[in-house]
Parts: structure tokens; C-alpha cells; sequence
């Protein structure tokens, strides 16, 4: 081990509010490639998309290195995994048009099925029992996918950052889930996703929100930045802890 001098460490804020805002460039000019219209991931919270879509706002410092950290984990694992045949650039502008819906899947197998990619901090993986749970979120864009692509499979891909081992030590490791349902499940499924479809076209249309359905609760609230102008009559003035999810 090599023994420091007495060093002065003073911690630059200057340099912090550069970092961010170079972040932040990075960000806008891959959204820039993003193509207008209703995609895959409005359609889990088509409230929020509404705002996004009505009265844009520039990201929230937090949420830029959120998106900065996801974005380099994902280009990392999708070349590692195809070098060079898949531009990691393209996973979020709606590249691909299924019945009025753009999407952009982060990664294909041979015969067409979509791969969701995700990246987790969690130190533990979820029980048999506790699975579905545990990867609600992920699974819904992944089963929108699946529809999309006309196909009852797919592949959940989730890092782990942090997964700790029997000794308590932490490494990343990769966990690769298939993900089927049945035909009856996935025409159930579609006409839903179709349904949220035309109701997000119809109140961006009349300027009308609050026709569409409530936000997740994880995502409402004064960090939501479109709070005030949303001001959903069945949360403003509700305690936090009597909200509860509706199921889309």
C-alpha cells in the first residue's frame, strides 16, 4: 500500500455542474433521433406521456445520470452480446411500427422473439414465488414487446450490480429469464394495450388527461415534475399511503 502525502481534497462543484450538463447533451441528442407518436413504454403510464407530450420539460438532474448509467450498461451488454450488428443507439428511438405503436426491443434472438434488457442495484434475486412480483416493471414493457412482435415469448435479461453472494461479497451477474403465455393470455393482453393505445390518441387529441388512467404511485407525487399541472383529484389532497396501483 503506498503512503499518501498530506493531500488537500476539496471537492470541485464547478466541475459537477459541467458533468451534468455534458450528460445532459449526450441524452437530448440521442432523444433527438427518438421518433415522434405513442410508443411501447407510454402505454405503462399514458398519463405521464400525456404531459411529456403537451408540456415537454428538460430531465431532472437525477434523472440524467439514471438514464446515463442504464444507457452505457445497455450498449456494453447488447455489443458484448452481437458486437457490431446491433447500434445500442437505436433501443430507444421506436424504430420498428406495430399497429400504431413505435418500439424499439433491445435485443432480438434469431426467430424474432424480444429481449428486454434491464440493470438492477438490488443485492438479492427473487424467490419462485416472488418472481413475478419482483419484475413486474420489467415484464410489462417485455410483454408489450411480445405483442408487438406477434409472438407468446420472450427473454427477460436482468444485471445484477451488486448480487450478494453465500459470503456476503457482491458481484455483478447476469440472470436470463424466458417469459411465455398463452394464446388466450396474449389476445387478452393486446386488446388492452390496443384499448390504452386509442385512449392516449384521444386525449392528447382533446387535451383531455384526465381520461387516462392514473400514473404507478412510484412515479406520482411532488418528484413527478408535471405534478401541479396534472393535480389528479384522486391523489392532490389523498395521504401517500392510501394510493394504490389500477392495473391498466
Amino acid at each position: 500500500m503506498l503512503k499518501l502525502p498530506p493531500l488537500s481534497i476539496i471537492r470541485n462543484e464547478f466541475q459537477e455542474v459541467q458533468l451534468t450538463e455534458k450528460a445532459r447533451a449526450w441524452i437530448d441528442a440521442g432523444n433527438a433521433d427518438r421518433l415522434s407518436g405513442i410508443h411501447a413504454s407510454d402505454l405503462l403510464d399514458p398519463r405521464l406521456a400525456y404531459w411529456k407530450t403537451i408540456v415537454p420539460k428538460p430531465l431532472t438532474e437525477r434523472s440524467i445520470w439514471l438514464f446515463v448509467i442504464g444507457k452505457i450498461l445497455h450498449h456494453f451488454v447488447i455489443d458484448v452480446h452481437v458486437p457490431g450488428e446491433v447500434n445500442s443507439d437505436t433501443t430507444d428511438t421506436g424504430a420498428n411500427e406495430s399497429n400504431g405503436i413505435l418500439f424499439s426491443p433491445d435485443l432480438e434472438d434469431d426467430d424474432g422473439h424480444p429481449i428486454e434488457l434491464k440493470t438492477t442495484r438490488s443485492s438479492s434475486e427473487p424467490t419462485d414465488e416472488t418472481i413475478r412480483r419482483t419484475y413486474h416493471n420489467y415484464l410489462e414493457q417485455l410483454v408489450i414487446y411480445m405483442v408487438l412482435r406477434n409472438t407468446t415469448r420472450g427473454y427477460l435479461w436482468v444485471l445484477y450490480i451488486n448480487l450478494k453472494s453465500r459470503t456476503s461479497q457482491t458481484f455483478p451477474e447476469p440472470r436470463c429469464y424466458e417469459v411465455t403465455m398463452s394464446t388466450e393470455e396474449f389476445l387478452n393482453l393486446e386488446q388492452r394495450i390496443f384499448n390504452t393505445r386509442d385512449l392516449l390518441t384521444t386525449a392528447i387529441d382533446t387535451k383531455n388527461p384526465g381520461i387516462l388512467p392514473l400514473c404507478r404511485t412510484w412515479l406520482c407525487g411532488d418528484s413527478c415534475p408535471w405534478w401541479r399541472e396534472c393535480a389528479p383529484a384522486e391523489r392532490i389532497d389523498t395521504p401517500r399511503r392510501s394510493w394504490t396501483d389500477i392495473p391498466i
